[in-house]
């Protein structure tokens, strides 16, 4: 972006690139951790970002130059997942599904009579 205070880049606030891995390690990591989230890598981190700035009405040539790709069409069609509220609808049903299913089933050591 060629001005670090002002572009895409991952920066410390004095013009240097935060090393990536460190930022992992030292703050995201952490953070993910304590919030009980699963670990993943950048890609899905960039998914969770494009995702995100979709669905906040951001134009593909913004995403794209924020997660630096090299075309908006890379960005369109591999990292943007919008949510699809009939999704979240169909996997709690399913869950709501195994849940009663499970109750139903005796304990493990318990026999049926």
């Amino acid at each position: 972006m060629r001005n670090p205070r002002t572009g895409g880049t991952l920066h410390d606030g004095s013009c240097h690139r935060k090393d990536r891995d460190k930022l992992v390690q030292l703050v995201i990591r952490p953070a993910v951790e304590a919030i009980g989230l699963p670990r993943y890598d950048w890609q899905g981190f960039g998914r969770g970002i494009a995702s995100n700035l979709c669905v906040l009405g951001a134009d593909e040539k913004t995403m794209q130059r924020i997660l630096r790709h090299a075309k908006p069409h890379v960005t369109k069609e591999r990292y943007i997942k919008v949510f699809d509220p009939a999704v979240l609808e169909a996997m709690q049903r399913m869950q709501a599904s195994i849940e009663t299913l499970q109750a139903r089933r005796p304990a493990r050591g318990q026999q049926q009579n």
